[in-house]
């Protein structure tokens, strides 16, 4: 990661059959400042305010048309008794991410917890210049943005969602996940 930058990085392995000349350097101080962007953007909770970090929350939400979206979303086509039953539970911009997911690498939901980081050189002036600015076009935005939620039901992420997003819909999903009891067994 490199400080100029910001906060988003991409972990990555490269094997390679040569010897290396030089090694990268971790950063000596975390560009954090502490602002809790992060949280206040998070649409399912997903950061707390003393640091915590809920896996599934932001998994669920954010790599829906992974695997485990489609596999959600089969069922849903499954269980559906036709064209207009589905549509009743599947929304049109529904359809239209998962079908974009389908032809092409799918995309996250949300990285807002990225997208509000003044964390880095490059990005640290116009937060520091003008906080409120920043907060209005940056933050808000996001906070306003009337979208889908998707939620593991019973989690702290829908009840999260509910209290402090109540102008977005809450989708329950199960992830893909189904506990061992229910899992189809071969013969």
């Amino acid at each position: 990661m490199e400080a100029k930058y910001g906060n988003f990085v991409l972990l990555a392995t490269v094997l390679v059959d040569a010897e290396v000349s030089e090694y990268g350097q971790a950063l000596d101080y975390t560009p954090c400042i502490d602002c809790k962007l992060c949280v206040a953007a998070c649409p399912v909770g997903a950061i707390s305010k003393d640091g915590d970090f809920d896996f599934f929350a932001c998994t669920t939400h954010n790599y829906r048309e992974f695997m485990s979206g489609f596999t959600d979303w089969a069922q849903t086509v499954a269980d559906s008794q036709d064209a207009a039953d589905y549509r009743s539970r599947v929304t049109d911009s529904e359809n239209a991410s998962m079908w974009q997911s389908l032809a092409s690498p799918p995309g996250y939901k949300s990285g807002y917890c990225m997208a509000v980081c003044p964390g880095g050189e490059d990005v640290l002036g116009p937060y520091l210049e003008d906080r409120k600015t920043f907060m209005d076009t940056v933050l808000r935005p996001l906070q306003d943005k009337k979208e889908t939620l998707y939620v593991l039901p019973g989690s702290h992420a829908q009840e999260y969602a509910q209290r402090r997003f109540p102008h977005k819909p809450v989708k329950e999903v199960t992830g893909g996940w189904q506990p061992p009891a229910e899992r189809p067994t071969s013969s």
